[in-house]
């Protein structure tokens, strides 16, 4: 018999006696019918002071770490707290579900910092407050107000508990009206200091929503927030005042040393390429390369300054940069710098401190860049006499550390740049690369050596020298018999 067919067969009488024994043997069934019974009865006080009874001592304390034995989490159920929530929309209680709710996430984010990270308490608690912000429509909070609530709990979300979109809900239930007025009371509080970068995030958005997104130019000037500043201009057409704002946010931030320094400087070469000033790009370009010297930003200043026809020039001064640190002066066009300063020239020279230093007297000369630059450009036999002295330098720690693919990438590169016009020094790279990999006697080092192998035997067939690779496999044999995993993958390579 079906458990409905069940029930219906039993009088009024019979189902009491039945619910009142099912209460009395199971303590869930009990306790949800006593709840009920308050909530039904229009008492909700007691049941939402039990609430956050029970709020407050499932969040009390850290939460421990992972139960080897066990395989697993002693996590806290939250399980009846969102059902209890779920009961409470159902009887109108929105009110009490917001202050509930605020209480649970401050309690729960207090929680989630002290637990261990194996501890995934953000997803139960977003449970919970799912439930709260559908009912924040239905409070008795006007609908700025509303709006300010669910801000204040994302802003101080720092841990993901309320991570979904919210979009489409904030679209459905709140008008441009609405959002104007919670503009003005994100407003009061970032005009007052107290807004902090998460709220008057809001109160950009706040304005956009309510169509008056001008008002954020003032507040992105009021905030220092350069960057998102020039960017909004620009986007808004504004391209003359993105200029002067640009440069007015540079010469900020130099002085106060923000942040923002370095992507101000490629907004202001971005707007100089747009505009096909192609001396001043090249020269915001050498600023790229002199204060952060790399293969990348030697190719795009050598890009640059073609434009130009000014790279010999150019060139000669970024080798000899990278071989003493020596820096040619760019504040003024002479013979030897043929590129115009650039527009924040004088701001650099005025606030040097603000500009991050990148390289240092030590650093020179810059070997691997110099190298790489060879590679670049094809020099191949100075390809080689770089390499060798690189291979001499010192590697930091993160080099020397790294997996065994990444330790060994640029001695790799070289290989196979000359392979062709220096096939033995090609190979005897690769065999130094293999030699290293096989002394660290790990499979997975051995594995890391297959490329490199695969790269001499292709160049012995290449050169016509087939006969040189069985003898190389031979010895290599030979030398480490006892390493049973590296036979397998000279086998598998032969």
């Amino acid at each position: 018999m079906e458990v409905r067919d069940f029930l219906q067969s039993k009088n009024e009488e019979e189902l009491r006696e039945l619910v009142a024994e099912l209460a009395q043997r199971y303590l869930d069934v009990s306790r949800f019918l006593r709840e009920r019974a308050l909530l039904e009865s229009g008492n909700a006080n007691k049941l939402i002071s039990s609430l956050r009874s029970e709020i407050r001592s499932i969040t009390e304390g850290p939460v421990g770490g992972w139960d080897r034995w066990e395989g697993s989490v002693d996590m806290p159920d939250y399980s009846h707290v969102e059902e209890q929530f779920e009961q409470l929309a159902r009887q109108g209680c929105f009110d009490a579900l917001l202050d509930l709710g605020r209480e649970l996430m401050e309690r729960g984010s207090a929680q989630i910092e002290e637990s261990d990270e194996e501890c995934d308490l953000a997803t139960p608690l977003g449970d919970c407050m799912e439930v709260v912000v559908e009912a924040l429509p239905k409070s008795s909070l006007s609908k700025p107000e509303q709006l300010l609530w669910y801000i204040e709990r994302d802003v101080a979300d720092e841990f993901g508990i309320l991570d979904h979109d919210r979009k489409e809900f904030l679209k459905a239930n709140y008008s441009p009206d609405d959002w104007k007025g919670v503009a003005q009371l994100l407003e009061e509080r970032a005009a007052a200091g107290d807004g902090g970068y998460g709220l008057v995030s809001w109160l950009l958005r706040a304005n956009e929503e309510c169509g008056e997104a001008d008002r954020n130019i003032d507040v992105l000037v009021r905030e220092k927030r350069y960057v998102q500043l020039v960017d909004t201009l620009l986007k808004a057409g504004r391209r003359d005042e993105a200029k002067e704002r640009c440069l007015w946010g540079y010469g900020e931030a130099l002085k106060s040393e923000h942040h923002s320094v370095e992507t101000l400087h490629d907004r202001l070469r971005d707007m100089a390429e747009e505009e096909k000033r192609h001396d001043l790009a090249a020269a915001y370009r050498s600023d790229d390369f002199f204060d952060k010297p790399s293969e990348e930003t030697y190719a795009a200043l050598r890009q640059a300054a073609e434009k130009v026809k000014c790279w010999p020039a150019v060139r000669k001064a970024a080798l000899h940069f990278l071989e003493t640190g020596q820096c040619p002066d760019r504040r003024q066009k002479d013979m030897s710098w043929p590129l115009p300063p650039t527009e924040v020239a004088h701001l650099e020279a005025k606030y040097p401190r603000g500009k991050e230093k990148r390289v240092y007297k030590k650093d020179f000369p810059q070997r691997e860049i110099l190298l790489r630059v060879a590679m670049l450009e094809k020099r191949l036999d100075d390809v080689i006499a770089l390499y060798r002295a690189w291979s001499k330098t010192p590697k930091d720690y993160f080099y020397r550390s790294s997996d065994y693919g990444y330790e060994t990438r640029l001695d790799d590169r070289v290989a196979h740049v000359i392979s062709g016009s220096h096939p033995d020094v090609a190979l005897e790279i690769w065999r130094s690369l293999v030699d290293k990999l096989i002394a660290h006697t790990k499979p997975a080092a051995y594995e890391a050596a297959k490329p490199y192998l695969s790269s001499m035997k292709a160049l012995y067939e290449k050169k016509n020298r087939r006969d040189e690779w069985p003898a190389l496999i031979s010895e290599l044999r030979t030398t480490h018999k006892l390493k049973r995993s590296l036979l397998k993958v000279l086998a598998a390579i032969e």
